[in-house]
């Protein structure tokens, strides 16, 4: 489907000029766009090719360092936290430095954070129930 590559492609274009003005937010959200994008249109290759660059860009993503920061520590210190735990946990803590603008802590911020501390092994996430159970990676 055309539009839907078009789509994709207009994505990955604005992902790629919010992280040059330093929006690493909104480049994350159009990354994700992006990849759902392809995934809508059923093109494996392209695909592939827009996660890979997803997971490159969250390599990059200073807001995902930060994420991690707080999260790990608290992970390590409860192993076996459900994921639904940590998501209320983080939403009092003062996330005044993570971005650049007054956006508090959301729990789709969480999640981004542990999914991919999981893909990249500095985590592992267990199914429990409808959560997951968290533990440092070893």
């Amino acid at each position: 489907d055309m539009s839907r590559n078009e789509d994709a492609m207009l994505h990955l274009n604005w992902a790629k000029q919010a992280e040059k003005r330093g929006d690493f937010l909104a480049a994350r959200m159009e990354h994700l766009k992006c990849v759902e994008s392809w995934k809508q249109s059923g093109d494996i290759t392209e695909l592939e090719k827009a996660t890979r660059e997803y997971e490159d860009f969250v390599r990059r993503d200073p807001v995902f360092e930060k994420l991690l920061a707080i999260l790990l520590p608290i992970i390590d210190s409860n192993p076996g936290i459900l994921q639904s735990e940590i998501a209320k946990q983080a939403e009092s803590v003062d996330w005044a430095t993570l971005y650049d603008y007054n956006r508090p802590i959301a729990r789709e911020d969480v999640y981004y954070a542990l999914y991919f501390a999981e893909k990249f092994n500095r985590i592992t996430r267990t199914k429990k129930g409808r959560s997951y159970e968290l533990r440092i990676a070893i």
